[in-house]
């Protein structure tokens, strides 16, 4: 593939999360599909909603394991014990109410072979978009939006890939102007879509705020400040975590409502790609609206901070990631 366009996706497909595999020499990608959980895979990443094939992995049985449906931002990453692993949120009863993470555990070292469910991991706690970072020395922490007056954000020790451990800590809630645009205020505030990226020298959780149909959606960045980056203590103290005061990403050339990223490396592991989703139209009414899959390059500033600049709207052709199979 020599070029391609965003949006990458001819349909919705909000919350995206965009992964390479060089064990398959696959990406896959997971997002919002109502109450199922659909797994991607294509050799090029533009080409990952039209170009590839995929797999219903899983669809709730709320009698058997506690699920009912409303499945929200799936992602994979591959746990301590070598194991891929999906971190997502369902709800809880069979009518509309509070949604709970929980995990699926592949059976094999092939995504697209057979998986199961593995348990949740807080079932008295309403929270969603859950995401996952190994720190050097192989432990794991999510990160994930809790309810508490608004959505907040939480960080947690995890004893293994599917068990909280001890340590956990409320590090983020809405508090600068362009995170807190009406009607997102208040009990309503929201932080969510966590996902952390790490450089040798920084660590980040770049975040959305606001509503995810509102046209100011947008990312902001925590970076953790605690310095050794091994130290469960240190990564679980919100003292430890900053808000940067600006906004990473806003709506621009016609993309409306950027966010709720996840980001990826190139084949070739020279360059860091951010996923995420946007709307086609101005969304006046903030209601329920399509949001499509779009990813762009991420560059870095002198002191290492990320740089994604403006949305890269339908009209601009973009490279594909470094180390892609040109075929």
């Amino acid at each position: 593939m020599k070029s391609f366009r965003n949006p990458i996706s001819p349909y919705d497909a909000p919350d995206p999360f965009l992964t390479w595999d060089p064990v398959t020499g696959y990406y896959y990608a997971l997002f919002t599909r109502g109450s199922v959980l659909e797994l991607f895979r294509s050799r090029h990443a533009a080409s990952i909603c039209t170009g590839g094939d995929s797999r219903v992995i899983y669809t709730p049985n709320g009698p058997r394991d506690g699920i009912w449906g409303e499945l929200w931002a799936p992602e994979m990453h591959r746990g301590s014990n070598g194991r891929w692993y999906i971190y997502t949120s369902g709800r809880m009863r069979q009518e509309p109410g509070e949604k709970r993470l929980f995990i699926m555990e592949a059976e094999t070292d092939d995504p697209m072979g057979p998986w199961r469910f593995k348990g949740k991991p807080s079932p008295d706690v309403f929270s969603i978009d859950p995401t996952v970072w190994t720190a050097p020395d192989g432990k794991q922490y999510l990160c994930c939006s809790r309810v508490d007056r608004g959505q907040v954000l939480d960080i947690v020790e995890l004893e293994n890939p599917w068990t909280f451990g001890t340590r956990r800590a409320m590090i983020a809630r809405a508090e600068y102007d362009w995170e807190l645009v009406p009607p997102y205020t208040g009990n309503a505030a929201i932080n969510e879509g966590a996902f952390f990226v790490d450089t040798p020298e920084r660590l980040f959780i770049v975040y959305s705020g606001n509503g995810c149909w509102s046209d100011r959606y947008c990312l902001g960045a925590l970076e953790y400040t605690g310095g050794d980056r091994c130290d469960p203590d240190r990564l679980c103290d919100p003292a430890n975590w900053r808000k940067h005061g600006k906004p990473l990403f806003e709506m621009g050339n016609g993309v409306f409502g950027p966010g709720h990223a996840s980001f990826f490396r190139s084949p070739d592991g020279t360059e860091l790609w951010c996923a995420y989703h946007g709307m086609k139209e101005h969304n006046e009414t903030v209601t329920p609206a399509p949001r499509y899959f779009n990813i762009q390059k991420v560059s870095f500033d002198e002191t290492g901070f990320p740089v994604l600049g403006e949305p890269a709207g339908p009209g601009r052709d973009l490279i594909p990631p470094s180390g892609e199979d040109p075929d």
